[in-house]
């Protein structure tokens, strides 16, 4: 298949949202979910929450093993949920209504939703600071930048980002 099929059959704009994906537009790898999943994680919310527990009165070695074992865990448990996405052709929280059941499932969705919320807050808040103070504008406008570039990027999607 030459590079210009390619193209045309994954174009940079996202022209789906959470529906099921035909396995003939399915494209990346494993390697690429990694570098996808560990670059997201490599930001500004993830290193100050991570510093919280030595801004608290943590040991400093303690304190990065017990992150160490935390992030560990939390691997483990969430690669294997993650097997089940491919093989099923549904998101995580939809297939784990096979473990919760309809109405169990609400709890974790509940529990994601709010997280990402806050997630999204807290990082949309310090980076938003950042900006403002690089090129010297209020908090507010700093923050409305920020976003409009995540909204840019979520909208071009996941090939424009590798």
């Amino acid at each position: 298949m030459s590079s210009l099929d390619e193209k045309e059959k994954h174009p940079f704009v996202e022209n789906r949202s959470i529906d099921f994906i035909p396995e003939d537009e399915r494209h990346g790898s494993v390697f690429g979910q990694f570098t996808l999943w560990f670059g997201a994680n490599l930001q500004i919310t993830a290193i100050v929450t991570g510093a919280l527990a030595v801004v608290l009165g943590g040991d400093v070695f303690w304190s990065i093993i017990g992150l160490l074992i935390g992030q560990c865990f939390g691997a483990i448990v969430m690669a294997l949920h993650a097997a089940q996405g491919p093989k099923l052709g549904l998101p995580q929280m939809i297939s784990s209504r096979v473990q919760f059941g309809v109405y169990g499932a609400c709890i974790p969705i509940l529990l994601v939703c709010l997280m990402y919320i806050g997630f999204t807050a807290t990082g949309e808040v310090l980076a938003g600071k950042a900006i403002a103070q690089l090129i010297n504008v209020s908090n507010s406008t700093g923050i409305l930048i920020y976003a409009a570039f995540i909204v840019i990027f979520a909208t071009i999607g996941y090939r424009l980002i590798h």
